[in-house]
């Protein structure tokens, strides 16, 4: 017995041992490396919890209860130059705006950042692995998987689109009675997304409008999974057709996959029943896709209405441009050249990305270019597991980017303005969302509609200034209320309708 406890005293000690060299050398190694380097620690947060950061995690929590966090962040950005140290909730974190750091953690410095420990765990019970929070091949895969849905064929398939946006203004009174268009915008492009991505053509899922209130989240998940499971068998059903066809013929047509220059509309739906017949992968492709993808259009749709109704002349020049190319389609290329329509969108994701704070987590020691010493542009040190953490909102009203009016909807400043990291409404690298040009396309093609069917569009909300509701997205926490003054031909039409 006495042996046994000797031999376990010294499996024991050297474990310490080895446990204390391995903390020492990797101290060491940093200190060399921060030395090599040239790095300096950033100020640091006067936390009065420097152990977890409950002082910070709190002020937030009250903040956003108040609708008014996108707006302390900024201010706290602000008063520690952009960039600074602390603690969220128990883990060393760096809070850093500077476009050269965003620059590296999104791009430069893609590998030595990710988002899975992050995101993987608390999604997985709705999500399972994706898109949206895995890293390294599986993101890789996943990504690579979804690319080809969003060729130019693709996006700019309008035609398709206009048939949902018929049905939507369906929807609309034509008296000037007060419509809130938030609720309805979501409709429409959870709509065109699910026909888009799946090529679903009805979709019935009003009840999954609890997942913006946070209510009875295991009941959300299992609506969720129902619908998605529906669009499942369709892709399992795809697969069978599609090995069918493979076996029965070589024709070269079959055997290509489908490429940017193809004629023929690529369904995320049929790519991914290509792929695999497993059932719970198809599910969590489909909800990555639709997560990412519907969100952004209608919300950024509804705050440039929030801005136009408030700017008549905006909206004037707007309508303007937009009816000076007469009964032409409205196509992919003819909306690109809409000048104005698009400093409009610009200017609207600058004030509101709809993704206002992003966060990723180191996976090795790594270097961000500035942020540290006294003058605040000495490189920075940041350790494998640290958090960074950026708001894009708060980047976006820097006016030291943006002049003294970064606050105000001015469309009219992209005219000179030529952003690069410091405007990021769909975040940077390869990470960055890649149905930006679809959503881009979409909003241009309902903002350039709208000045078809209205003469004018006036406020109706009972505030004047933009509220945050901060979710996973930040939307109008009143709304998008609005009275519209239908041309005199769209307003015969819907009364006839």
């Amino acid at each position: 017995m006495t042996h046994v406890r000797g031999l376990l005293v010294s499996v024991a000690a050297i474990l310490v041992t080895y446990y204390v060299f391995s903390i020492l050398r990797t101290r060491s190694n940093r200190l060399n490396k921060s030395k090599s380097h040239g790095c300096s620690a950033p100020p640091k947060y006067p936390h009065k919890d420097p152990i977890f950061g409950l002082d910070l995690f709190l002020d937030d929590m009250k903040n956003l209860r108040e609708h008014q966090l996108l707006d302390r962040l900024k201010e706290r950005y602000d008063k520690y130059v952009q960039t600074f140290q602390g603690v969220a909730m128990g883990k060393t974190a760096l809070w850093t705006n500077n476009p050269q750091n965003l620059q590296a953690i999104y791009g430069t410095k893609f590998q030595d950042m990710g988002v899975q420990p992050l995101r993987r765990d608390a999604t997985l019970p709705f999500l399972r692995e994706g898109v949206v929070t895995m890293d390294g091949p599986f993101w890789k895969h996943s990504r690579d998987l979804i690319r080809p849905t969003f060729t130019k064929t693709n996006v700019a398939n309008l035609l398709a689109f206009e048939v949902h946006f018929k049905k939507f203004l369906g929807l609309m009174a034509r008296d000037g009675s007060t419509v809130d268009l938030k609720p309805l915008l979501y409709k429409l492009f959870l709509d065109t997304s699910t026909e888009f991505f799946l090529e679903s053509k009805r979709i019935q899922l009003r009840r999954l409008s609890i997942l913006y209130r946070d209510r009875k989240w295991q009941d959300a998940i299992a609506t969720a999974h129902a619908f998605a499971d529906r669009c499942v068998e369709k892709a399992v059903s795809y697969r069978v057709d599609y090995l069918v066809k493979q076996a029965k013929t070589r024709d070269k047509e079959d055997q290509t996959p489908m490429d940017g220059d193809s004629k023929k509309a690529c369904v995320l739906l049929e790519e991914t029943g290509k792929e695999t017949d497993d059932r719970v992968k198809l599910r969590s492709q489909i909800l990555h896709i639709l997560l990412a993808g519907h969100d952004s259009t209608a919300i950024t749709v509804g705050n440039a209405i929030f801005h136009l109704c408030r700017h008549r002349d905006k909206w004037a020049k707007l309508r303007s441009e937009v009816l000076a190319v007469s009964d032409a389609p409205l196509t992919f290329e003819l909306l690109m050249e809409r000048h104005y329509l698009q400093h409009i969108i610009k200017e609207t994701l600058r004030l509101h990305p709809v993704a206002p704070t992003d966060s990723r987590i180191t996976h090795r020691d790594t270097i961000l270019p500035t942020g540290g010493g006294p003058s605040g542009t000495s490189p920075i040190l940041i350790q494998e597991g640290q958090i960074a953490i950026s708001s894009f909102y708060a980047l976006h009203h820097r006016t030291a980017f943006w002049g003294s009016d970064a606050a105000v909807f001015r469309p009219e400043r992209w005219e000179t303005v030529r952003p690069g990291w410091n405007y990021l409404p769909f975040g940077g690298g390869p990470r960055m969302f890649p149905g930006q040009q679809l959503a881009l396309t979409e909003a241009a093609y309902v903002l350039a509609r709208f000045a078809q069917e209205w003469e004018s569009c006036e406020c109706r909300d009972e505030a004047w200034e933009w509220v945050e509701q901060l979710e996973m997205t930040a939307s109008s926490r009143n709304g998008i209320k609005v009275g519209m003054v239908w041309t005199e031909e769209r307003k015969l039409a819907g009364n006839k309708a």
